[in-house]
């Protein structure tokens, strides 16, 4: 294992956390409606495990590095009345017989809402990304970066779905846990796969690099969202607007930056759409991955990824790429972003 990587305390915490969240996933799953989802307030999805896992990580955190802010996806706002009471109360106990002596006495304390300016450094989490898989038996992640000064400098995601020595795209059960990613910045991306119980970073980890392409005949894939949607159409006309013959390739959450850090897959693009900026918490731990495996990581129009809060609202969508085709897809979103904006003033501007 790289030895600056196992004595960093930052990766130590991060890993920590992460696998502290799979734990109480595992916790979580054993119950028949794990996976069934009540409607938050904002219309998006959520789980009984995406509230343990929230809570484990945050609760290790607040244990391990009580100083830095954490900014996650779930708070208090994510369930109410009767339907979500009951979520909760599954949570909870799943995070408490999970973490032990360590789970805190209340640990819905630790779904309490953040500020919006969180500091110079501060975490961020995405307890289960990709709801829609993670309920739907596809691939999710749970994320989790550090964030120092506007860049994130570590990132961990467990892919419980993604099973090492198997093609990427095969869905594994998550009863196996998958894999878990662990990156920081000028240390690399490594991987190893979680055992039930794991409390710690392994002392062996294998390297994540991300390979020069070898046979230029192959197309360059792209990852493409599931759900489809006006987003993954405006990826499809960036994509025709290069001179690359490509393909797509469709699967849930920040795996797809695994793929892309792995050499499965060569860009994942989020194009910025009608409801805002992207969230902090959808890409930082991915990028870090991506980014250290060897891949470009920015935005659409070149720029890096500023991490000023919860949105990413300084940058114009988000983008990891293969190194040799980034001023192709930089060059065609300008184009395509600049047309819809004139088409469409307010949406999908280069601003």
């Amino acid at each position: 294992m790289h030895q600056i990587l196992a004595s960093d305390e930052r990766v130590q915490i991060a890993t920590e956390a992460i696998l502290a969240g799979l734990r109480a996933l595992q916790v979580v799953l054993r119950h028949a409606s794990a996976r069934v989802p009540i409607t938050k307030p904002d219309g998006s999805p959520v789980t009984a495990g995406d509230l343990a896992v929230q809570m484990a990580v945050a609760s290790v955190l607040r244990r391990r590095a009580a100083q830095w802010t954490l900014v996650g996806e779930e708070g208090e706002g994510s369930v109410s009345g009767a339907e979500g009471g009951v979520l909760l109360e599954r949570a909870v106990a799943a995070v408490r017989e999970s973490l032990g002596s360590e789970a805190p006495a209340d640990p819905t304390e630790c779904l309490h809402d953040q500020a919006s300016a969180p500091g110079d450094v501060w975490w961020t989490v995405d307890p289960i990304d990709g709801t829609k898989g993670f309920r739907s038996g596809r691939h999710y992640a749970l994320c989790l970066a550090l964030v120092e000064r506007g860049e994130a400098t570590v990132g961990v995601l467990s892919c419980p779905t993604l099973q090492i020595g198997r093609d990427p795209l095969e869905i594994g059960s998550d009863s196996q846990m998958g894999t878990v990613y662990v990156a920081a910045k000028g240390q690399g991306a490594w991987k190893f796969a979680p055992r039930a119980g794991d409390r710690l970073l392994p002392a062996a980890l294998l390297p994540v690099v991300r390979s020069a392409r070898r046979d230029d005949t192959l197309p360059w894939r792209v990852c493409d969202s599931i759900e489809g949607g006006s987003r993954a159409e405006r990826m499809r006309a960036i994509m025709s607007r290069t001179p690359l013959r490509w393909e797509s390739v469709s699967l849930d959450s920040q795996c797809k930056y695994a793929l892309v850090a792995e050499g499965a897959a060569d860009c994942f693009m989020r194009v910025p759409g009608s409801r805002g900026a992207e969230k902090v918490w959808d890409h930082a731990p991915g990028a870090v991955v991506a980014s250290e495996a060897g891949a470009w990581v920015g935005d659409l129009v070149g720029a890096p990824l500023r991490l000023a809060g919860e949105a990413l609202d300084q940058n114009v969508g988000t983008l990891a790429c293969d190194r040799a085709i980034v001023a192709h897809v930089h060059e065609a979103a300008s184009a395509v972003l600049s047309a819809s904006a004139s088409a469409h003033p307010g949406r999908g501007t280069l601003s």
